[in-house]
């Protein structure tokens, strides 16, 4: 892990020496960070966290709990307009609607089917506060509450049963303390420097490509060893922005950024009395002697660091943003003889866009020790690599873009759960996304989308979860037409 650190730094550290050299006018995006930058004015260097009733965003496809995770230098904060002693509390919301068309080759398995066309949706909740003291410290609380993404429908049970068991949840919840010249320090389940400063994955375009909301039509996916629907392995995903951290954003220096952040493991913001060693469920858990550890404990990992830096600037019409960062964690290794080992999580990422006249082009890529979705790789595994290009053309209240990524990771294993032979080969996910959004009004936008996906992994049943010469090859498509309402 620290070999991969010091080559990712490394070449951070040439990039942004390459990119400072031609220096023009500092720029800090008001767009989210994974869109790259236009001609702007010179905002204020750190501003607190961004509300998530800022309406800058609406109509960029971006959904507001992306926004409300980015560094300061994106915020339009009503606080510091305010000034020395304001206190300002919000309660915003969004409700997302669509209505889709999907097709897959895993909607039929033994007697079972699934309908093509589908209606999804949610509500979710952001209360929170952004304050500034008469000495000008910023502090305030930011939040997420979701309710419950799971198929709660089946045999014999009907639409009121669903909503009694559609119980809320907490997504992120941290406060945060700063100053415009020394950076923010946040605090609580909240996302890391290694997806906050991120750059090149295209996800402003309808409601986020693969990472949208798109993408639950289709059957399995996001690390599901089940299903047609393929895993999205770059870094904003709820694997990392669910951690209980401490993380530092610096302010922005004539472009640069840099954030640091640490976890003692990978567990969301929780308040116990303690917890015996004997209980493999324990948050504080670092080592046991269960020869189920593979499946108790196998996606648990410790002693997390993340560290990243993004550099943003214009040059004449041109904007330029570049991107690298460091994810890195110990296993949880079960002592028992014949257990399922695990490698230390390690992966580096590098991003870069280019922009000119209202069109974006770049790409992404991640590379090291992970498996899944920021998931431990077995011992004996093979390193993951992901890579994504894309572009989008933005022209007032209208944005259109396409992308496509790969995945190729060590892939599902199931010998630590069924007692057989290690059976973990390559698996290869390919992703397309392709769609539309435009503002209507502020607060309401319309999206168009259309995902392709793709898996294949030699010797391992999609359908059934297990080890087998059947299904190894899966595919799946979706249109779907939607609206999101924000507050």
């Amino acid at each position: 892990m620290r070999k991969l650190l010091l080559t990712t730094a490394a070449a951070l550290s040439a990039a942004m020496a390459l990119a400072g050299g031609a220096h023009a006018q500092a720029y800090s995006p008001t767009s989210p960070a994974t869109q790259a930058p236009t001609p702007a004015p010179v905002p204020a260097p750190v501003k607190p966290p961004p509300a998530p009733n800022v309406m800058s965003g609406i109509g960029g496809g971006t959904p507001p709990e992306k926004t409300l995770g980015q560094p300061p230098i994106t915020a339009s904060s009503t606080v510091v307009e305010q000034g020395p002693g304001s206190f300002v509390v919000h309660l915003n919301g969004r409700l997302n609607w669509y209505a889709g068309v999907e097709s897959d080759s895993a909607q039929v398995v033994g007697s079972n089917k699934l309908d093509n066309a589908e209606f999804q949706g949610y509500i979710r909740l952001y209360p929170g506060f952004d304050a500034v003291a008469a000495n000008g410290l910023q502090y305030g609380v930011v939040s997420e509450i979701r309710n419950p993404g799971n198929n709660f429908t089946g045999v014999g049970v009907n639409a009121s049963s669903n909503a009694s068991e559609n119980t809320l949840f907490w997504r992120r919840a941290y406060g945060y303390v700063g100053t415009p010249d020394l950076g923010r320090l946040s605090f609580g389940q909240q996302d890391a420097a290694f997806d906050l400063l991120q750059v090149g994955t295209f996800e402003n375009f309808n409601d986020g490509g693969w990472n949208g909301d798109v993408e639950d039509f289709i059957g399995g996916g996001l690390g599901a060893t089940t299903g047609a629907g393929v895993t999205y392995p770059f870094a904003d995903v709820g694997n990392i922005y669910t951690v209980n951290r401490l993380l530092y954003l610096s302010p922005n220096f004539s472009g640069f950024q840099f954030g640091f952040s640490f976890a003692p493991n990978n567990n969301p913001l929780i308040n116990t009395e303690g917890c015996s060693v004997a209980s493999t469920t324990c948050n504080r858990l670092s080592s046991d002697a269960s020869p189920t550890s593979g499946t108790v404990t196998g996606v648990r990992y410790r002693n997390i660091i993340e560290a990243a830096g993004n550099y943003t600037n214009t040059f004449g019409p041109l904007g330029v943003a570049l991107y690298g960062g460091f994810y890195g964690g110990d296993p949880i290794n079960s002592t028992a003889p014949g257990a399922l080992k695990y490698e230390e999580l390690a992966v580096g990422a590098f991003g870069a866009t280019a922009s000119y006249a209202g069109f974006t082009v770049g790409g992404h890529i991640n590379f090291g020790q992970e498996n899944g979705l920021f998931d431990l790789m077995p011992q004996g595994g093979k390193p993951a690599f992901a890579w994504l290009v894309g572009g989008e053309y933005s022209a007032g209240p209208v944005i259109v873009g396409a992308s496509w990524f790969q995945y190729q990771y060590t892939g599902d294993d199931q010998s630590a759960a069924h007692g057989g032979p290690r059976t973990e080969g390559l698996e290869t996910d390919d992703g397309a996304a392709a769609g539309a959004t435009y503002a209507v009004a502020p607060g309401l936008a319309l999206y168009l989308s259309y995902l392709y996906g793709q898996r294949h992994q030699i010797g391992f049943n999609f359908n059934t979860g297990l080890p087998g010469t059947a299904n190894n090859n899966t595919r799946g498509q979706v249109f779907a037409v939607g609206t999101v309402l924000k507050w």
